[in-house]
């Protein structure tokens, strides 16, 4: 074989092989943006399959992690007050408390004040720059590249994700780009579902005290007394009404009526374990109820005696603009006891008949079912 002929082998070879890298740069860069298509429209097709906010963050960021090397990530949402940064959801390392920090504290309530991503090629120098958290306070500092975009709804940023890998320059101009565009996507997602999670909750309390209602005090009661069937302990039951509230409204006027609902809404969360086990219900009208988990007769009935005393010295405002005006509510107490499985309806039907038996013997009352009268 001449030389001449050799040489033009060994170019053509050269030629192939850069041939070669430069398909199988095109493959990957294809298979790539495949990958993004595909993210790109599961992202959406979960965002419009469900109003559950968790389940979506969480298969959201499931389908980001197959198109986007990160170890950990973190997302952080503005409360209503806008002072604070809530950490919602977050994968990759172990958190012992609630979290939340200031807008501007870490680099991602920094992200969510000046509204700008952010990406860091190499962690280590941004730790030795700044000595500063990437995902919470306190959190390992180690090697890697990290990405932070902000989510933003009608020019608001209203938070921010933060994902890293361990690998420096890991993450790419590319997985920025990417970040930054399917954020638009995730920020309408999470208002979609904060504004159905706000319906649903709107939806279970009543419009006037902020209560629950009648709906949820059924969903409710139903479920205690499932639960007390199964574990045994007691359950207690507090039925309560304004004593001659018509009179109110015949003299004063609805608004006035109004206006004592809602303070005496106030009391009823004030001596119960509102913030914990009990609940709160505005039933109907001027009635109310407070359903009391693993509370015995006894103990309810003495919280039913110190809310009706409460009540009666509290300075409700008609007693200020109507001097002389009393204001006075009647009370029913039930338990269920005994070992034998009972439905919801019974036990409201006791607690009715003592709260019966209360009016019946007069207005500033509490009875119990059996037949105790205070």
């Amino acid at each position: 074989m001449s030389d001449e002929l050799k040489a033009r082998i060994d170019r053509l070879e050269q030629e192939l092989q850069q041939e070669r890298v430069q398909i199988e740069s095109l493959a990957n860069l294809l298979e790539k943006s495949n990958n993004q298509v595909f993210t790109f429209y599961h992202i959406s097709k979960t965002i419009a399959s469900t109003n559950d906010f968790h389940e979506m963050i969480h298969l959201i960021m499931v389908t980001l992690k197959k198109s986007i090397p990160f170890d950990r990530v973190s997302l952080y949402l503005a409360d209503d007050s806008r002072q604070k940064l809530m950490l919602t959801y977050y994968s990759g390392f172990e958190i012992t408390d609630k979290t939340s920090i200031g807008i501007g504290e870490g680099l991602p309530g920094r992200i969510v004040e000046i509204g700008e991503h952010s990406h860091i090629h190499d962690l280590s120098l941004f730790y030795e720059t700044f000595n500063d958290f990437i995902h919470v306070p306190g959190e390992e500092k180690r090697d890697g590249s990290y990405i932070g975009v902000a989510l933003k709804s009608r020019n608001t940023t209203v938070g921010m994700i933060g994902i890293d890998c361990r690998e420096k320059h890991g993450l790419s101009v590319d997985d920025m780009d990417f970040m930054a565009l399917t954020s638009h996507q995730i920020s309408i997602g999470i208002e979609k579902a904060s504004l159905f999670m706000k319906t649903e909750q709107l939806s279970r309390l009543d419009g006037l005290t902020g209560l629950y209602n009648h709906r949820v005090f059924d969903e409710t009661l139903e479920q205690e007394v499932s639960k007390r069937n199964r574990t045994g302990k007691p359950l207690s039951l507090i039925m309560l009404d304004i004593d001659h509230f018509k009179q109110f409204n015949d003299n004063f006027g609805h608004q006035e009526g109004d206006a004592i609902l809602k303070e005496l809404a106030i009391v009823i969360r004030g001596q119960c374990r509102h913030t914990t086990m009990d609940a709160c219900f505005r039933y109907g009208g001027e009635e109310f109820s407070v359903i009391l988990p693993e509370l015995d007769l006894g103990i309810a009935l003495k919280i039913a005696d110190r809310m009706r005393k409460v009540v009666e010295n509290y300075p409700f405002r008609i007693k200020a603009k109507h001097p002389g005006t009393a204001l006075t509510i009647s009370l029913g107490v039930a338990e269920l006891s005994g070992s034998d499985d009972v439905k919801p309806e019974e036990l409201l039907k006791k607690a009715d008949e003592a709260l019966y038996a209360s009016k019946r013997n007069g207005r500033n009352r509490v009875s119990v079912n059996p037949s105790i009268a205070l």
